[in-house]
């Protein structure tokens, strides 16, 4: 199937889902003339009262130009089309359910994911919809890129700044469950108590907020991670763990060389008529005395 608008082809490749509420069907996409650009996330609002209240938030008039996944959005056949760009590859929820993220690249992760909110600068009914871990997919350097799948478009209009940063609070929690269940890090669980005490009143105040958290535990991170590669951190590391039983080899040592040492210098007792006689104690030596007759 292809939809035309104006001078706009895409061809409609496969179908992903129909909301919950049965409204939008959302197909993937690619341009008809320019399939090399990749592909899209072609929604198709099928309810007109429905694409009256999407129109202000989804057309390129009255969005902020920086709002680049929103490609375009038209009426064509009866519908309103909308039309994001898809950003394929491997999702933050199977990266997480991978468990192979260090601590240093979960840091990164979350810093990124602040920054490209801050850089597309889109309406928070998106950045509601973005803040999914199903809709970020993961690049292999680390970069966030989000899809747009209109997953709780009926909550769409009553998103408010606390719903935003109560979604960031549950990323924090599942990024670094880890470091907050060990209490391994401080200032993870003082942003982590901070959300949760619903401290912060704007994304914008968390964000500058984890700048500095990531900075600190970056840098306690990288120093911990250096540790381990010198030579006598090594050492010291292994005779820790080997030292109970080194404690006792030491001990039985001792006790055995004591003992040698006794038997080396005691003197072999003669034995006589009257009994038994030493000539010598240690370095003291006994001279039998002749008493007069």
């Amino acid at each position: 199937m292809v939809i035309k608008f104006q001078n706009m082809q895409f061809e409609l490749i496969s179908k992903i889902k129909t909301t919950v509420s049965g409204n939008i069907d959302l197909y993937l996409g690619c341009d008809a003339d320019r399939r090399e650009d990749g592909l899209y996330t072609v929604a198709c609002v099928r309810d007109m009262e429905l694409a009256r209240k999407l129109i202000p938030m989804t057309t390129k008039q009255n969005v902020s130009l920086s709002f680049r996944d929103l490609y375009a959005s038209f009426n064509a056949d009866g519908r309103y089309y909308i039309i994001f760009h898809y950003a394929s590859g491997r999702t933050l929820q199977q990266a997480l359910d991978e468990g192979k993220f260090h601590l240093r690249e979960r840091l990164l992760v979350l810093k990124n994911i602040f920054a490209q909110i801050f850089l597309l600068n889109m309406p928070e009914c998106f950045v509601y919809e973005a803040l999914r871990k199903e809709n970020m997919v993961i690049d292999d350097s680390l970069g966030v890129h989000f899809n747009y799948f209109f997953t709780e478009i009926e909550y769409y209009w009553q998103i408010q700044e606390k719903d935003l940063l109560n979604r960031v609070n549950g990323l924090v929690h599942e990024l670094f469950a880890k470091e907050l269940e060990q209490k391994s890090s401080r200032e993870l669980m003082e942003f982590a108590k901070e959300l949760d005490e619903g401290r912060y009143g704007y994304l914008w105040d968390c964000y500058v907020d984890y700048d500095e958290v990531f900075e600190t535990v970056l840098a306690k991170t990288e120093q911990r991670e250096l540790e381990p590669r010198r030579f006598w951190w090594i050492a010291w590391e292994r005779l820790k763990k080997i030292f109970p039983t080194v404690r006792t080899v030491l001990a039985a040592a001792l006790i055995v060389s004591a003992a040698v040492y006794l038997l080396w210098n005691l003197p072999n007792p003669a034995v006589s008529d009257n009994g038994v006689s030493f000539g010598q104690i240690g370095t003291l030596e006994i001279k039998e005395v002749q008493q007069p007759k």
